[in-house]
């Protein structure tokens, strides 16, 4: 055979050899790229037929939500705007205020008595500010949360600075405050010290301390853990019904850290219902379905699989938030409590 037909055969091979390793990485990029499927055996809480008679709980995607009663509501961190990745990694922020606007206008939500505020990213309180003003609620959260909310002009008198411990009133709602840790990896660690005026970058909203809250209302006991990451003992003596409970970055985590974190929350209150939240895309808006963060970002159903052999030695009930729709509280925990 002519050194050239084979130097030609050689050629051919190789070129072949580079098209499939391109192909290879290219499949790999999008796959990393992509959003994973929620994992097969997900059971989504049922949407209220009407508003219940009891407690309501509207899931707004990240660690947002809001508990009403029909005559107070209290709400857990705000971001309703949700801005892409785009926007968050090259622009700079501000509240979306249609995006506000519609979103509680489909949640039927036109009065809020307190905003909580678990940290100072802007994941958790790019919209506190608009939304309070909007609502008539007061702000309770960290010094830094204090700045962010007056960068925005709300007045000083309607912010509460907490450092954990103390306790909260709005109508039969009862909410004590408890100092926490953010999850590790903290890209954006440290204090806001002067206002901060949007629009304003991402890393401009410092966690500036974390916090988790009880919620009482009546007989019924709800934990927010909104940061996956937990001060041992914390919860010492403290009971829950339902955890709302972060799990987001837990895949980067090793699978022991998962399994102390369920045992200082989850065991350590009790609780028979587990609310997973800040497992979602929070870069999509939300009228699009909620879906688990991007495989580059985290490996949600890896996290999950970690939890399900925890939650069933434990008989905890594991269940999703729809979005927006109210939930009915307390029928909820009555089922968990019944194993159904």
């Amino acid at each position: 055979m002519p050194d050239r037909v084979r130097a030609a055969g050689w050629f051919q091979r190789l070129l072949l050899a580079a098209a499939l390793l391109l192909l290879a990485v290219i499949g790999f990029g999008t796959w990393r790229f992509s959003h994973p499927a929620m994992p097969a055996d997900s059971i989504g809480l049922p949407k209220a037929a009407q508003f219940p008679h009891g407690l309501a709980a509207h899931y707004f995607g990240a660690t947002t939500l809001v508990f009403r009663d029909g005559r107070n509501a209290v709400m857990v961190d705000a971001l309703l705007s949700r801005p892409s990745m785009r926007q968050v990694l090259f622009d700079k922020l501000s509240t979306d205020g249609p995006a506000v606007e519609a979103t509680l206008r489909r949640a039927g939500i036109d009065h809020l008595d307190l905003l909580l505020i678990s940290h100072s990213h802007y994941d958790h309180v790019l919209d506190a500010a608009a939304i309070a003003a909007r609502t008539g609620a007061s702000i309770a959260g960290s010094s830094s949360t204090r700045e962010v909310a007056l960068g925005s002009g709300f007045p000083a008198a309607r912010i509460s600075t907490v450092k954990g411990g103390e306790q909260l009133q709005a109508g039969n709602f009862k909410v004590t405050v408890f100092k926490s840790l953010h999850s590790r990896g903290d890209k954006v660690p440290g204090a806001i010290t002067q206002p901060l005026h949007p629009p304003a970058s991402a890393s401009a909203y410092r966690e500036g301390g974390t916090y988790a809250f009880l919620i009482e209302h009546r007989s019924l006991r709800i934990l927010v853990h909104a940061s996956s990451n937990v001060v041992p003992g914390m919860y010492k003596g403290v009971h829950a019904d339902v955890i709302f409970l972060a799990t987001g970055g837990l895949s980067l985590q090793p699978a022991e850290f998962t399994a102390n974190y369920w045992a200082e929350t989850v065991e350590a209150t009790g609780a028979k219902l587990v609310i997973p939240i800040h497992w979602d895309d929070f870069f999509q808006p939300l009228d699009r379905p909620l879906q688990p963060l991007r495989r580059f970002l985290d490996n949600v159903p890896l996290t999950m699989d970690r939890i399900a052999p925890l939650a069933a030695n434990d008989h905890v009930m594991i269940r999703y938030m729809p979005v927006i729709a109210p939930v009915d509280m307390d029928a909820a925990a009555r089922a968990a409590a019944a194993g159904h």
